[in-house]
């Protein structure tokens, strides 16, 4: 435990938490002094109703198949009880994010994952699809994208969603971000995830719309524009190290990965709090290591679970402990 957060929270201990902490000897496995305070602290912080504390937004980065690490994220702070007020998502974090939002629990995304390939994407996967990305002047369409979202949850609209979610997308005419909150969700998450390069943009409110990596790879500020007063940012950055881009589709991705990099270190700086899930060795398109990245996403939420709920209650002392 930090030297800070013992400081901050001695001074509550004496009137709030001394008299509560009386537990018969062997009842409990043992715990630390620390571990006993947080956990009496968390339990006064999770009670406490939802408009009478600071709102908890969450913001999920891009990073192709490798941003299912979110899910593992979700998982873990589901099952933890950190409330998610709100959420903001690009490219595979809208994907997740909405699904989620939507009232998915993350068993169901996990099942997803089992199933997941590129005919739930595009309709061009195939051998004739293939010359035609290769040889034709047309990309392929990302179009069944839609139809997998309508399987999923219906043609649900933002304004259905159980937890306020955004996500975006860039005009490839003219470089604007476009912030997707309201109207049919599967058509906006589409277009939050349509790599350019790859598929052809979607062409949706007169607009020509691609992924919204390029210009927003972690929506922290689109997080605190909905009313967060506190960021937890799940953030899967680019691997550099592990692969060599080896065709034209994959050096695309490559410029996509470095640009993102530098988005993510000015976005990052703006959370309250950074979880960072480095899947290694995973291309964008591989969806046979979704559950690769999950994984990374479980591993990386635990090992940080801690120093999180420590961070959220020094941010909501007032609150935890109002009189």
């Amino acid at each position: 435990m930090t030297a800070r957060w013992r400081r901050t929270v001695c001074g509550w201990l004496a009137t709030a938490v001394l008299g509560c902490l009386g537990t018969p000897a062997g009842a409990l496995p043992v715990q630390t002094d620390d571990e006993i305070l947080r956990d009496f602290m968390w339990r006064r912080f999770t009670s406490i109703p939802k408009q009478e504390r600071p709102k908890i937004g969450l913001a999920l980065s891009a990073g192709g198949v490798r941003g299912f690490a979110h899910v593992g994220v979700l998982e873990v702070l589901d099952n933890a009880g950190v409330p998610i007020d709100m959420m903001a998502g690009t490219s595979m974090g809208s994907v997740v994010g909405s699904l989620y939002a939507a009232g998915l629990p993350t068993e169901k995304l996990w099942e997803i994952s089992d199933h997941m390939s590129m005919d739930q994407i595009t309709p061009d996967f195939n051998v004739i699809g293939l010359f035609r990305f290769l040889f034709a002047r047309k990309l392929p369409s990302s179009a069944n994208l839609v139809n997998f979202f309508h399987e999923q949850i219906g043609d649900m609209r933002f304004e259905d969603l159980q937890t306020p979610f955004t996500c975006s997308a860039m005009d490839i005419k003219t470089g604007e971000r476009v912030v997707f909150n309201s109207g049919p969700l599967a058509i906006a998450v589409r277009a939050s995830m349509n790599i350019p390069g790859v598929f052809e943009p979607v062409q949706y409110r007169h607009r020509a719309l691609v992924d919204g990596a390029v210009v927003d790879y972690l929506p922290v500020e689109t997080v605190k524009l909905m009313g967060a007063d506190y960021v937890i940012a799940s953030v899967t950055p680019p691997d550099f190290a592990s692969t060599t881009p080896q065709s034209v589709a994959a050096y695309l991705l490559r410029v996509g990965d470095v640009r993102g990099a530098a988005m993510i270190e000015e976005s990052a700086q703006k959370a309250n709090f950074v979880l960072t899930n480095r899947v290694l060795d995973t291309g964008t398109l591989e969806l046979n290591k979704l559950h690769k990245a999950g994984e990374v996403g479980i591993i990386e939420a635990n090992r940080h679970l801690g120093e999180l709920q420590e961070d959220i209650l020094l941010f909501t002392l007032p609150y935890v402990f109002k009189p």
